[in-house]
């Protein structure tokens, strides 16, 4: 099997008798076993008169088995000990994944086998999942990614499965009476839930005989039928599906432009990778590229190239271009130019250094990849099963051994105008039909020979003067051969090379994870965001500008590895840089000089100013639980301010105000860093000094005051959220009494142990909607526990009447848990004190922990032993003070009407936020 030389990991391959395959990995590091199966169904597979017939199958297999009939018996099972479970269905396969602790390995594997093997397909939860359905369905109906994908579902093929509906809900499910659709799901698992049919993946740190051991107890007895359902799939387009224009109009503002080039699948050419050859040259940023081009002229923002759908028989390669108002205009223009750059690349070959380089690029990210979450990986890799040989498994996605520029040139005769498909996306565009099911506008125009023709013709493009169009020149910043340096344990844990005032700066070396990589962190506290909305509104269209400069002026730098982040927060601005260590330092620098240059913006101010308005008045367009929960944040923390009136205060901001307000931020500030990772002593004094000469030209401020709302009244703050969509929506959210690690420890437990009994009481059992759920939010490290539903058919009032009924019958009988409470302990302690899995984790770990002022890392310990000491009974005390408000804050906020509010004791309404903000008090 092929891997990387660095992954030292154990693996095995095996088929059971069954034909179930199987792939085994020991993980010695891993924090948490997992597990996935994959079955080749999915929404392709559903009869065509029941789409979504695979999506209700999966949720169907959550509600109960032969063994264990009671409904999310798994789910409720692992979250007990900290594990957790999911599924999700695609159009040809359906994924099943889990994880949990290493010692349950036996007894997960048992209860997974038994979910997937044995389902029970009770007909009252059936009854109740097809609510649960129609409730997802619902919650998407204003969701554009949806409404988009139905409207190319639409207008493609219409033999071929994709064009079906896939969701499934209500009207659909219910023409059939319960005993017939369970018929149906029966018969769909007996058909297609075979195990060789099937494709497993479990890692653990386990020995491999012993993960070997237990799948084949669990799944051996899984009984084949020895059939394999090969579907023949009919082409993705017809010829009238291809020369086409769809015009969509969207609910959120965009101006998008997406071009398609429909291609047969190309997975047999992993090991060239050509469309990654042709991503890599259409999809360049810096000068001389398409997108720099379409910037100079001010018609697109933003290129990305080689998305797309595919299967096992197709596959799209889509250019998606974010256009301004312009480019709106210049959509027949743009799309000439795109024609000349494919016809210089035609032209131009593809030079064998271009695709050693991708290739290059691609192994160092191999080899030096940041480690996923267990069971991420086990999901991933149980399906690329399906798609790789053996031998490249593991190497598959990342591996180009084979130099083909030949095949790579060939596919460019698929990128022509009449293999093509444009989508334009944007408000008010012309349309005369509407989609099923998500009632999308939409219109089809198929393109004429004229226009066809003239996408391609030569003297419109030497009228458009395209002499500036290159293509990219050798990547400056590849780094070399990447050996991490020697390493001094001393700095595992980061020291502080400096301490004055306005300036504190550490430093650490990873002792783990022994890779070529770091991380550099450096926070600016300015004084002046606390000014106001102005001088914030200012800040972050400043930072939107540089970051639009620097972008282009580093994008090699990114694609070799080395990344940075410039973005605003609360206190100030934050810039960071992570990836390779080499050469990081001297970039870090760079960027920190180019920060405070003078850069000229006037090139590009209305654009970026448009896109942030676009970007902030979007936002007014949310799902009403992500409305809630912007508002929350908006309320409770003090320098945070609503959408609407950020987009008012952008309006007016002009290129002398982004000079002024830069002048203001950078006049007065604190400075807080980090370096950890794979630097030497010498390097960090190095770069800590030529930072200690920076720092020396500015005055001296002090930490920014980053206050949270005192909602610790008696009355209970209620705040109505417009929004368009007409689901009603609660959030209700709990501030604890203060932010010491006692309350923060019980804030934590009580999420935890809450959190799965809330689900399957409102949403499994009372069926009140989809989107139920609770969560742990701190605001400044101030605990708090927010609960929230959103749902289609109850009103606000039964919404939190339920939530609040929940919450005093879960308090009444809290100690029934006295028989677990110890696991329960044991599973948040281990949930906590997970393992980083890369080097960026533990650095972003120990930047959270300096910027918390924990600069001695204690705090994680002493949450351990804070929750070990915990009794049931100082539970059952937290909860029995978060109901009756004794030193608890609470604040409701709702999206659609609240009639009465007779039920809520001692309620104060929210009617303007700004006032609120003003009069309340702050932590």
């Amino acid at each position: 099997m092929r891997k990387s030389e660095h992954d030292h990991r154990q693996f095995k391959y095996t088929t059971l008798d069954n034909g179930l395959r199987v792939f085994l990995v020991q993980d010695t590091d891993c924090e948490k076993s997992a597990a996935s199966i994959t079955i080749n169904s999915g929404h392709f597979n559903d009869d065509k008169n029941s789409p979504g017939l695979s999506h209700l199958l999966e949720h169907m297999l959550f509600l109960g088995d032969h063994n264990n009939p009671t409904a999310n018996h798994v789910s409720s099972f692992l979250e007990s000990i900290g594990g957790s479970i999911n599924a999700q269905t695609g159009t040809e396969y359906t994924s099943y994944f889990l994880d949990f602790p290493d010692d349950y390995l036996a007894k997960c594997l048992k209860l997974f086998s038994t979910m997937l093997i044995k389902p029970i397909f009770d007909e009252q939860l059936l009854k109740n999942e097809i609510q649960v359905i129609d409730a997802e369905f619902q919650a998407k109906v204003r969701d554009d990614l949806r409404r988009l994908y139905q409207v190319h579902k639409e207008t493609c093929n219409p033999n071929h499965p994709f064009s079906r509906f896939s969701v499934g809900n209500k009207e659909i499910f219910e023409t059939f009476s319960s005993s017939e659709l369970r018929t149906k799901l029966i018969n769909l698992h007996r058909k297609n839930y075979q195990p060789q049919q099937a494709c497993m993946c479990v890692i653990s740190s386990e020995d491999l005989l012993v993960i070997e051991q237990q799948v084949t107890q669990s799944f051996a007895t899984w009984q084949t039928n020895n059939t394999h359902n090969t579907l023949e799939l009919p082409s993705l387009y017809q010829p009238d599906n291809l020369a086409i224009k769809v015009n969509i109009e969207p609910i959120i503002h965009t101006q998008r432009l997406i071009i398609t080039f429909a291609l047969p699948s190309q997975k047999q050419h992993f090991r060239s990778k050509p469309l990654t050859i042709l991503s890599h040259l259409l999809g360049d940023e810096g000068e001389g590229s398409l997108l720099y081009f379409y910037k100079q002229q001010g018609w697109a923002t933003n290129l990305n190239a080689g998305g797309g759908i595919e299967g096992s028989n197709f596959k799209d390669f889509n250019i998606n271009i974010q256009l301004t108002s312009l480019g709106i205009e210049k959509t027949d223009t743009l799309i000439q130019v795109l024609f000349a750059f494919i016809s210089l690349i035609k032209n131009n070959g593809i030079e064998n250094w271009r695709i050693e380089e991708v290739a290059t690029i691609n192994q160092l990210m191999w080899d030096f990849s940041d480690a996923t979450k267990s069971i991420d990986e086990t999901l991933h890799l149980s399906q690329a099963m399906f798609e790789y040989p053996a031998e490249f498994l593991l190497a598959g996605e990342h591996i180009l051994d084979q130099v083909n520029a030949e095949l790579a040139l060939g596919l460019l005769d698929y990128f022509v105008p009449t293999n093509m498909r444009i989508k334009a996306i944007w408000p008010k565009v012309k349309t005369n039909k509407i989609a099923n099911w998500y009632n999308t506008p939409y219109a089809v125009e198929k393109l004429t020979n004229p226009i066809l023709q003239a996408y391609l013709n030569q003297e419109s493009r030497e009228e458009l003067n395209l002499t500036t169009l290159n293509l990219s020149k050798p990547n400056p910043f590849l780094p070399q051969k990447q050996i991490a340096k020697p390493i001094n344990q001393e700095y595992d844990t980061p020291i502080q090379l400096i301490n004055q005032a306005g300036l504190q700066i550490w430093y650490g070396q990873d002792n783990k994870f022994s890779q070529p990589k770091g991380d550099c962190f450096l926070s600016f506290d300015c004084p002046a965001v606390t000014q106001g909305i102005e001088v914030v509104a200012a800040k972050r269209l400043w930072i939107a500008l540089l970051n639009e400069k620097l972008n282009q002026r580093y994008y090699q730098a990114n694609l070799a590895g080395m990344y940075f982040h410039f973005y605003p927060h609360q206190g100030g601005f934050s810039l960071q840089t992570n990836g390779f260590s080499q050469n990081q330092l001297t970039f870090y620098t760079k960027l920190l000089t180019q920060i405070v240059e003078h850069e000229d913006f006037i090139h590009s101010f209305e654009q970026v100013k448009n896109r942030q308005l676009l970007a902030l008045s979007n936002k007014l367009l949310n799902k009403p639980i992500n409305s809630l929960f912007s508002r929350l944040a908006v309320l409770m923390q003090q320098n945070n301010y609503l959408p609407l009136d950020m987009v008012n205060t952008t309006q007016s901001v002009t290129p002398e105000i982004i000079y002024q307000t830069k002048k203001q931020l950078l006049n007065q500030f604190h400075l807080k860093g980090l370096m950890y990772g794979d630097w030497t002593s010498d390097e960090a004094d190095q770069i800590s000094s030529v930072i200690k000469s920076f720092r020396a030209n500015y005055k001296v401020a002090g930490k920014t005051k980053r206050g949270v709302a005192d909602i610790r009244q008696d009355n209970t703050y209620i705040h109505q959220v417009d929004s368009q969509h007409t689901d009603s929506a609660v959030v209700i959210y709990f501030q604890s009494p203060d932010a010491s690690i006692l309350n923060t420890a019980l804030t934590i437990i009580a999420e935890q142990i809450v959190a799965g009994p809330f689900f399957h009481t409102l949403r499994t059992e009372q069926q009140l909607g989809y989107l139920v759920g609770s969560g742990y939010i701190p605001y400044n490290q101030h605990p708090g526990l927010a609960f929230y539903i959103q749902s289609p058919h109850a009103s606000v009032e039964q919404l939190i009447q339920a939530i609040h009924q929940f919450m005093q019958n879960f308090s009444n009988n809290l100690l029934e848990y006295s028989s677990i409470w110890q696991s329960i302990k044991k599973g948040v302690i281990k949930q906590l004190s997970e393992k980083d899995t890369n080097l960026s984790m533990k650095a972003q770990r120990l930047w959270m922990a300096i910027s918390n002022n924990d600069f001695d890392f204690s705090n994680s310990q002493k949450m351990f032993q804070t929750i070990e000491k915990l009794e049931l009974s100082d539970l059952v005390s937290f909860f029995e003070k978060l109901i009756t408000k004794q030193g608890f804050g609470e604040i409701i906020l709702h999206c659609g009407p609240l009639s009465t509010q007779s039920q809520i004791n001692n309620f104060a309404p929210i009617l303007d936020p700004k006032i609120f903000k003003k009069t309340i008090g702050y932590l």
